[in-house]
């Protein structure tokens, strides 16, 4: 276990400007707390920290337990400070040479090598470590989830970047293709259509909007009932009851957030607008369509099939 655990020791964690995670010390194996601060877990055998601080920044280092007598002198480039259970460090300037110090508990549980190295201004660094005695198997196991995160970040930093890059691609495809349909075509029928069932909800269709080979039919949801209406499917039939509903969309003032399956929410008393595409529309020109909107396993459902014909 001691070889496997010294082979993880050396590890270094820091944090990019954003701050989204805390800095932690080289060494033994730490945990991340807030912004500033972590936890040194120090396994029976000893370990060691690698700490970051700012120059003429406090540093505390403390223990669970009063830590044993030594001698702890300030010199030209740190000012140390001796209290029951830690030490208060100080560098003197940003060109103070790296320090070691070798602390241990009066118990004997904790024993631990601490260098302290000055770094500039715009990197991360630390003003609270807190050293805490851990069993060789909880030590070694933080060691090694550390590891794996220095190891991991970068793959996830460039994996984030990757994924920017593309939804850039994808954003801006998308808006070519709707350039271009534009400039195909661009025409919008009026209709009025409307129907209700029995809860009194209420479905008015309001126009279509063709672009390009496809058409977006639009209609207000108007729930007169006492309980939300929670879409789930919205089908547009044509000729021989065929479906030509392609994705469907709704904007509403509803609190409730849609669960999975359903598409959007209109509360009781309010009314929500909605639009569902129509694909390849042409072919259903000049045929009477119905549009059918539903709840969950097919509550509620509103049937408009008078007054939509499409030319």
């Amino acid at each position: 276990m001691t070889r496997r655990f010294l082979s993880v020791l050396a590890l270094v964690v820091a944090i990019g400007p954003a701050g989204a995670q805390p800095v932690k010390p080289a060494g033994t194996a730490t945990t991340e707390t807030a912004r500033g601060e972590a936890t040194v877990l120090v396994p029976p055998q000893g370990g060691t920290a690698d700490v970051p601080v700012h120059a003429t920044a406090n540093l505390l280092l403390t223990f669970p337990t009063p830590i044993a007598p030594r001698l702890l002198t300030s010199g030209r480039d740190w000012d140390i400070k001796e209290f029951v259970d830690g030490v208060a460090v100080r560098a003197l300037s940003e060109k103070a040479a790296p320090m070691t110090l070798a602390l241990a508990t009066k118990d004997g549980q904790i024993k631990v090598n601490i260098t302290l190295r000055v770094v500039p201004p715009s990197a991360d660094a630390l003003t609270l470590v807190r050293f805490q005695a851990a069993s060789a198997e909880d030590a070694f196991k933080a060691a090694v989830e550390a590891e794996v995160e220095q190891r991991t970040a970068p793959m996830r930093a460039e994996l984030a970047r990757a994924n920017q890059a593309l939804d850039a691609k994808v954003r801006e495809r998308a808006d070519a293709m709707v350039a271009r349909r534009l400039l195909e075509r661009l025409e919008e029928t009026r209709l009025k259509a409307h129907e209700r069932n029995d809860d009194n909800v209420i479905v008015h269709v309001t126009r279509a909007v063709f672009l390009g080979p496809d058409a977006y039919l639009f209609f207000d949801i108007e729930n007169r009932s006492g309980s939300a209406y929670r879409l789930a499917k919205v089908s547009v039939l044509g000729p021989r009851k065929s479906n030509h509903a392609g994705p469907a969309s709704v904007l509403s003032s509803a609190i409730d957030q849609p669960e999975a399956g359903v598409i959007g929410v209109v509360a009781a008393g309010s009314t929500g607008k909605a639009v569902v595409v129509l694909r390849q529309v042409d072919a259903v020109l000049g045929a009477p369509l119905a549009l059918v909107i539903e709840q969950p396993e097919g509550r509620g459902k509103v049937v408009v099939d008078r007054g939509i014909t499409l030319r």
